[in-house]
């Protein structure tokens, strides 16, 4: 196993839905930044210039890809025309969390757009200077203060499981539990816990049957997949699930 150690960047960056491990964000530290980096260009020059047409392109840039999230144009062009150059690591699809930021970025741009229409440019600073300084936000530190609400709303309606202690961890795998890794079969490959069953995140409801009436402990990288995992068989599954979160925390 790796270490579990974070910096406040990564933890920024697994809150946006990327749970990899601390080398895999590493990799992707820098690529992550470009898209926001050029959708704040773009917004600056539209503001500068006043040209609505500007925003309302950005704003179907970044609303669009909610619902095709290997999409973006600008994660394309990154991958396919930049990326080669010096042989980096391709940016995955976006997570929800990020492409939620996405869709709201996008929806401050229609404003600042219909604002310019409507003869109302100081309406529109005031949107470009709460979107601008968010964008900022998230190029230099990876802090993303949509997913950050996103992660408050889920707790707030009750959506959000907290981890379970070690301590309970053990005794219920003393009682019979079954530990679930929910990662990939790569990532279970290069290294699991002992006798995890790798249910991976996006099969997990092929398993629903032999998961009924069990107690089961969940497990991931960075403890957001088991999150969403845990929350899918309390909904679809009689059982009892556990979310233990970061596969790391096990070491402790």
């Amino acid at each position: 196993m790796e270490s579990s150690t974070l910096s406040f960047q990564q933890k920024s960056l697994t809150q946006q839905g990327y749970d990899y491990t601390p080398a895999d964000l590493k990799e992707l530290d820098w690529g992550l930044r470009f898209t926001p980096t050029v959708c704040m260009a773009l917004a600056i020059y539209g503001l500068a210039t006043q040209q609505a047409a500007v925003h309302f392109v950005l704003a179907a840039i970044g609303i669009l890809p909610f619902w095709f999230p290997a999409s973006h144009p600008f994660d394309r062009f990154y991958n396919f025309a930049l990326r080669p150059l010096w042989g980096g690591v391709a940016l995955p699809p976006n997570p929800l969390p990020r492409r939620i930021a996405c869709f709201i970025g996008g929806a401050m741009n229609v404003g600042i757009g219909v604002s310019f229409l409507a003869g109302s440019p100081f309406l529109a600073y005031i949107f470009g200077a709460i979107l601008i300084p968010l964008q900022l936000i998230v190029i230099s530190t990876h802090f993303c203060v949509a997913s950050w609400m996103y992660e408050g709303l889920l707790r707030l309606i009750g959506h959000w499981t907290a981890p379970i202690s070690n301590e309970q961890a053990k005794r219920l795998l003393e009682g019979g539990a079954v530990l679930i890794d929910v990662r990939s079969p790569d990532e279970f490959a290069r290294g699991h816990l002992h006798d995890a069953v790798n249910m991976p995140l996006d099969t997990l409801t092929q398993h629903l049957r032999s998961l009924e009436g069990k107690t089961a402990i969940l497990y991931c990288q960075s403890g957001m997949r088991c999150q969403q995992a845990t929350q899918t068989l309390k909904r679809k599954c009689e059982g009892s699930f556990y979310n233990f979160g970061a596969m790391s925390r096990w070491q402790e």
